[in-house]
């Protein structure tokens, strides 16, 4: 699937700069250089920035206090690596065996109970003396109550170091404790120092960096002296009065941090709210503005963008409207026969999706303008694009075309999908991008008509034709109409429903062959100017058409014999007295009934339509040349004041008719030298064994006759072995025709207009 990379507008200022409140309108469009749309929007600030209040919170960090805070930070970490290691190495050392030693009085009971009382740790030696003053409380009890003068000393003396160890085993814990919650808490200011690096938020988390420092210090100070120093000095200044004022200073900063982070959390989500809402007001503006475009109308961002889809085969960017302005000119003939193709070929908006694939040697490229014209009237709804293939171009070129049509028709998608100029160019990179896009669209916009006619055969076009296959067999998207028209070869990958056109109807060579030469006409005339490709696709057309034609002219030659010689060879046969008049007329009947067969027919047509196969589908450049020659001195002799005139007019059926009639007496020698070379012979074997067993009724004699010519000109017969495998002849047939189709093309034209 196709991955969207859209991201917000670049602005003036970074993102450090501006973390809380951000610009608006949020446009997808951007007004860099690589934006779609070139001038620049008003941006208006969601918040008042002039109050000093959201001023003091938000006001950006400058570099001065970004290092103030990169010192202070260097030195939180040393200092807290150097309290944490002298933790370590003073809780190694037996601190409380000295008190083991000695021995208490009064207040000793009262202080070990007090310890009994408590939860130290378990492993400490203190544990394990407050544990034996535990185990004799009782004793305890009753030496509290004595008075032993003489012991005071001793009694207090232990006591106090009860006392020292006890108050050195708290301050043990509570240094560890708030060591831990120190760690923690800078974790977290350190996340909120990155989420709102304002101003305010570094001087806090400076200030706070640097009360850490002081108390690591004091601690770290406190660990160096020695064992006894630490225990007298727990014991006349306990935790909280060695360290409550740091500690308390810290909090105080962790917690006003705390607070800070929460406004401007407040302050962002308020941004963020107002941001939406006047996004959401200048997209549908935009959108607005991009819905209005007139059809035919291509802006500058659209612009932009058929330039970097086109990059590396730029002369192929304006094809599909060069092709359209060629085609206006021609006749609306085209109508019945588009509307014949989809009686066989429906390629109009279906309610689930469908591929419609038409075998055709030579399709009709008048087709796809029809196609188009019908979709965008009854289905204006959904995209429609469409592809009349030529020679030489590109899958790449393909797809892009087909991109670059459905933005014309729905270029809010533009905005609607944060589409943006790196992903044409992304895009541009690969094929597989281009096509990733190409479905995409076909997507979000909730389907998509395709019409693809193909003339040619080549590596690219068995691509596409499969990419397009294998896409709609796996499609589970909105519904998506794909219709393929393309010649008979193997390479292609077929559906199992494909429609053999060619053998469905034929558009009457009297459209195709003079709408071909018309065209490449109005190019010698330089009526339009085209591209290089266009001009290929007209050439490709012209030849195509003809030779397509071709086929017409040597089927209608080849019956036309075969007729001919029945007659006259039966009547050869009657004066000679070897058949008589009645079976005569018997046969005949016989060969005509067998001519008019569809079945018959088609199988003959086949025949010579595979035969002919051997004359190359393309244009061959000598071929080209040679016509070109033939066309440009025709026009140079044409007078320059009747150019004009000529390049505007079109032909009518009556003028179509005639052309049609010269071209195909120009071809059918080709097409006699090609088929029926033995034609005669195979006809004379046929009469002759019909004669041997003459039928007796009318019934017979078809049945004999149909027999008969079936075996001699069937798939397997010697007719079909007879065809001349020089297609040089054909060729040479095939350029005279379209030569002579050139002069009465123009004579037609310059024909006054009420002739």
């Amino acid at each position: 699937m196709w991955r969207q990379s859209a991201s917000l507008p670049s602005s003036s200022s970074s993102s450090a700069s501006s973390p809380v409140l951000f610009n608006s309108p949020f446009s997808p469009y951007e007004t860099s250089s690589d934006g779609l749309i070139s001038s620049r929007q008003t941006q208006l600030s969601l918040h008042d920035h002039s109050g000093d209040a959201i001023r003091r919170f938000s006001e950006p960090a400058l570099g001065a206090n970004r290092e103030h805070l990169a010192a202070h930070i260097t030195s939180a970490r040393i200092a807290y690596a150097e309290a944490f290691a002298s933790i370590q190495r003073s809780s190694r050392k037996p601190g409380v065996k000295d008190v083991l030693e000695n021995t208490s009085a009064k207040d000793v009971a009262e202080t070990a109970m007090e310890l009994a009382r408590s939860e130290p740790s378990e492993t400490s030696f203190v544990s394990k003396f407050v544990g034996t003053l535990h185990h004799y409380h009782s004793v305890f009890d009753v030496l509290s109550q004595a008075d032993f003068s003489y012991l005071t000393l001793i009694w207090g003396g232990m006591k106090l170091i009860l006392i020292m160890a006890k108050n050195h085993s708290d301050m043990m814990t509570k240094l560890t404790d708030m060591l831990v919650e120190i760690g923690l808490d800078l974790s977290r200011v350190e996340v909120y120092l990155k989420l709102y690096p304002t101003a305010r938020m570094v001087e806090l988390t400076s200030m706070l960096y640097a009360a850490v420092v002081k108390f690591l210090q004091e601690v770290v100070a406190h660990f160096q002296r020695s064992a006894v120093l630490q225990k007298m000095s727990s014991m006349i200044r306990p935790f909280e009065e060695k360290f409550g004022r740091a500690t308390d200073r810290i909090r105080r900063l962790e917690n006003t941090i705390q607070k800070d982070a929460l406004l401007l959390l407040a302050l962002q989500r308020s941004s963020l709210v107002r941001h939406e809402v006047d996004s959401l007001l200048q997209r549908q503006h935009v959108e607005t503005t991009l819905g209005a475009i007139p059809s035919g109308t291509v802006p500058d961002f659209l612009r932009q963008i058929k330039q970097t889809l086109f990059q590396g085969f730029e002369y192929q960017a304006t094809y599909h409207d060069s092709l359209a302005a060629t085609y206006s000119v021609t006749s609306g003939a085209w109508k019945q026969w588009f509307a014949e193709e989809q009686r066989y070929l429906p390629s109009d908006l279906a309610p689930t999706t469908r591929l419609t694939q038409g075998i055709c040697d030579a399709p009709d490229a008048q087709h796809a303008l029809q196609w188009v014209a019908q979709q965008r009237a009854q289905s204006p709804h959904i995209p429609s694009a469409y592809i009349i293939w030529a020679r030489g171009m590109t899958a790449h070129s393909a797809i892009a075309s087909l991109i670059f049509q459905i933005l014309q028709q729905r270029p809010v998608v533009i905005s609607q999908h944060n589409l943006d100029m790196r992903m044409f160019m992304r895009a541009n990179a690969s094929v597989k991008a281009l096509w990733d896009m190409f479905v995409h669209l076909m997507r979000v916009l909730g389907g998509c008509l395709i019409y693809i006619t193909m003339g040619s055969v080549g590596p690219d076009e068995f691509a596409v034709v499969e990419k397009f296959v294998k896409t709609v067999q796996a499609w589970d998207g909105p519904p998506i109409s794909v219709t393929i028209i393309h010649p008979y070869n193997e390479g292609f990958t077929l559906v199992e429903d494909a429609t053999d056109l060619d053998s469905a109807y034929d558009v009457h060579p009297s459209l195709t062959t003079t709408d071909a030469i018309h065209h490449v006409l109005m190019l010698e005339l330089d009526v339009h100017e085209v591209s290089d490709t266009i001009r290929n696709v007209l050439w490709e057309s012209i030849w195509r058409e003809t030779r397509y034609a071709t086929i017409g002219v040597a089927f209608t030659a080849v019956t036309d014999m075969i007729a001919s010689a029945a007659e006259e060879l039966s009547r050869q046969m009657v004066e000679t007295h070897e058949l008589a008049v009645e079976v005569r007329d018997l046969w005949l009947s016989g060969v005509r009934r067998w001519l008019d067969n569809r079945v018959a027919a088609n199988s003959v047509r086949e025949q010579m339509q595979r035969h002919l196969d051997i004359v190359e589908l393309e244009l061959r450049d000598d071929v080209r040349d040679t016509i070109s020659r033939h066309v440009k001195l025709l026009v140079f002799r044409i007078d320059t004041d009747r150019i004009e005139s000529l390049s505007s007019r079109s032909l009518t059926q009556p003028q179509r008719d005639r052309v049609w009639g010269r071209m195909q007496e120009a071809i059918r020698p080709g097409t006699v030298s090609m088929f029926c070379a033995s034609l005669r012979d195979i006809v004379a074997e046929t009469l002759n064994e019909y004669a041997e067993v003459p039928p007796r009724n009318a019934q017979q004699a078809t049945v004999a006759a149909v027999k008969l010519l079936n075996a001699r000109f069937g798939w397997n017969s010697g007719w079909r072995a007879s065809f001349s495998t020089d297609k040089e002849e054909v060729v040479k047939a095939i350029v005279e025709g379209i030569n002579v189709g050139f002069v009465h093309t123009i004579q037609a034209l310059l024909e006054p207009q009420d002739s």
